[in-house]
């Protein structure tokens, strides 16, 4: 009789580790996600008061999102302002909307362009026709707010330029509505914690006088996977 076949422990060993899934081999990393960002505000002074003048608006980015704006098509301010949007690269548009300015007494219906623009920065190109004529880039840049204020993970400032609230000698520009959209396809918000119903954005108006005016912004994830 035969005596039994022995296995070495070390080939039941290898084949054990074969056969059961480690956590690291499992686990999926997630996907990235682009997201859809809106901002909208409407500002209606009191009876007899006077507009106010918007000098910057402000949006803290909470953690978990992103701009991905350095490994996309960008458009040159400079460059912008001096030859108009045609100078700027193909896909460098990330978004568009409307806006409503108060100049003379009376509402003057603007246009809003964003563009990827150099340096971790987004673009903001307004035009408008009358009463006054603008065609304005205002530069918001993105920076870390400091100690991750509040739980968010980017602070996001658009300062305006003189050419924007004074768009002529001795009159102001002041914004009383404006309806902005970061576009999905574009990708220029994007996610890896992406939840049902994504998240609100802190958003501020600051006047020249220093008044502060809240602004509704939101972030969905529609966007496809990047």
């Amino acid at each position: 009789m035969r005596p039994p076949r022995t296995v070495p422990l070390t080939l039941v060993a290898a084949l054990l580790t074969l056969a059961i899934p480690t956590a690291a081999a499992t686990a999926k990393t997630p996907k990235e996600r682009k997201l859809d960002a809106s901002f909208q505000t409407t500002i209606t002074p009191p009876t007899g008061e006077q507009v106010q003048t918007t000098r910057m608006i402000t949006m803290w980015v909470p953690k978990g999102v992103r701009a991905a704006g350095e490994k996309m098509p960008t458009c040159d301010p400079v460059q912008m302002e001096a030859r108009g949007a045609q100078v700027c690269k193909r896909l460098s548009q990330v978004g568009k909307g409307t806006a409503k300015g108060w100049v003379f007494d009376t509402v003057e219906p603007m246009t809003v362009t964003l563009y990827n623009g150099p340096g971790n920065t987004l673009l903001a190109r307004v035009v408008g026709l009358s009463p006054v004529s603008l065609d304005v880039v205002v530069r918001g840049k993105i920076t870390k707010p400091k100690g991750g204020r509040y739980g968010y993970g980017q602070k996001l400032e658009f300062p305006f330029p003189d050419s924007l609230i004074y768009p002529v000698p001795g009159a102001t520009a002041s914004l009383i509505y404006m309806s902005a959209r970061l576009d999905s396809k574009a990708g220029w918000l994007r996610s890896t914690s992406c939840t049902p119903e994504g998240w609100s954005l802190g958003a501020l108006l600051e006047g020249v006088d220093g008044s502060m005016t809240s602004m509704k912004a939101d972030i969905a994830c529609v966007g496809a996977e990047s």
